[in-house]
C-alpha cells in the first residue's frame, strides 16, 4: 500500500516538473516574440520619414508661390509699357494701349508647375479702365476659360532654371468719355486686374475653351 503512494506522488511530481518546464518555455517564446516585433516595428517607423519636395515660383523678381492672389502693383507696374500716338508719354487716355512683360521664373522649386492667369477687364467689371486684347507666351500656354490663361512648367525646365516671357496687351477704349489719368497716381487694379493661381503639375490636360456657338436668329 505504501509503496502505490509513493509510485503515485512520484508520477504527481514528474506531472508538476513537466506543467513548469512547459509554462517556462511559453514564457519564453512570449517575451521573444515581443521583443522581435518591437525590433520590426522600430525599423518600420525608421524607414517611414521623407522630405517633401518644396514648390517655388517668382513673376518679376517677386515671389508668388501662395496659391490664389492678384498680382500687386510692384509685379505689374514697372513692367508695363504705354503707347499713344496723342498723349503723353507719361499718361494714358482713351485710345491708348499697352503691355505688360512678366517673366515667370521656377528657381528652387523641386516639382513641376500648373499656373493660371484670370483678367479682370472692362469687359468684365464697369469700374475698369481697361480692356484685355491678347497673351503670348514662349512655353505651353492653353487658353482654358473664357477670362483665363494656363500654362505648365515641366520638371525639366525647373531643373534647367529655364524662365518663362509672357506678354499681356490690353487698350483704353478710344470711345469712351473718361480724362486721360496719370500712371503714378492711380492703383494699377483701377485699369485693369490679373489674378494668378499656381500648384503643383502632376499631369493634368489643359483642355482649351471652346467659345458657345451662338444660338440662329429665329426671325420675325
Amino acid at each position: 500500500m505504501i509503496i502505490g503512494e509513493n509510485m503515485e506522488n512520484e508520477e504527481k511530481k514528474r506531472k508538476s516538473i513537466l506543467v513548469s518546464f512547459l509554462i517556462v518555455i511559453v514564457c519564453f517564446l512570449y517575451l521573444g516574440a515581443r521583443g522581435t516585433f518591437t525590433a520590426f516595428e522600430s525599423i518600420i517607423s525608421g524607414r517611414a520619414s521623407a522630405n517633401t519636395a518644396a514648390i517655388h515660383l517668382k513673376i518679376n523678381g517677386e515671389e508668388v508661390t501662395s496659391g490664389d492672389d492678384v498680382l500687386d502693383n510692384s509685379v505689374i507696374l514697372e513692367n508695363t509699357t504705354w503707347t499713344s500716338a496723342h498723349t503723353r508719354a507719361e499718361k494714358i487716355a482713351p485710345g491708348s494701349s499697352g503691355t505688360i512683360s512678366l517673366e515667370l521664373d521656377p528657381d528652387g522649386s523641386e516639382v513641376a508647375i500648373l499656373y493660371e492667369f484670370q483678367f479682370v477687364d472692362k469687359m468684365i467689371d464697369n469700374d475698369k479702365l481697361l480692356t484685355f486684347d491678347t497673351i503670348t507666351c514662349d512655353h505651353t500656354f492653353v487658353r482654358t476659360g473664357v477670362d483665363t490663361y494656363s500654362g505648365i512648367i515641366p520638371l525639366a525646365d525647373v531643373l534647367n532654371g529655364d524662365t518663362i516671357s509672357i506678354d499681356v496687351d490690353f487698350h483704353f477704349d478710344a470711345l469712351t468719355d473718361i480724362e486721360g489719368v496719370t500712371e503714378d497716381n492711380q492703383e494699377f487694379d483701377e485699369f485693369f486686374e490679373i489674378h494668378f493661381h499656381d500648384l503643383q503639375y502632376q499631369g493634368e490636360q489643359l483642355v482649351p475653351y471652346v467659345e458657345p456657338t451662338p444660338e440662329p436668329d429665329p426671325g420675325p
